[in-house]
């Protein structure tokens, strides 16, 4: 039998940060039998407390993707303008 090897998570965190860590993002494909999505997942510091998350299919990414980058720009924005001052 042949099998394929497939990269289905990605983890990011700051230097010297395990891959346990409330500061670290895992970004990973996921599927429940209805289609592949990308599901976003932080650990809470807390440790009875559940991992956050967020689900994206590749429809809706395109208008996440843009309404993040906008809301992020206006961070930009406001810190640009109240340093200033």
């Amino acid at each position: 039998m042949n099998y394929h090897t497939r990269v289905t998570r990605l983890t990011i965190s700051p230097p010297g940060e395990p891959i346990f860590s409330d500061q670290t993002i895992h970004i990973e494909i996921e599927d429940e039998a209805a289609g592949e999505y990308v599901k976003i997942s932080q650990q809470c510091d807390h440790r009875d407390a559940q991992d956050q998350s967020v689900c994206i299919n590749p429809d809706e990414w395109l208008a996440v993707k843009d309404a993040v980058e906008s809301l992020l720009m206006t961070i930009v924005d406001w810190d640009a303008t109240t340093k200033t001052k």
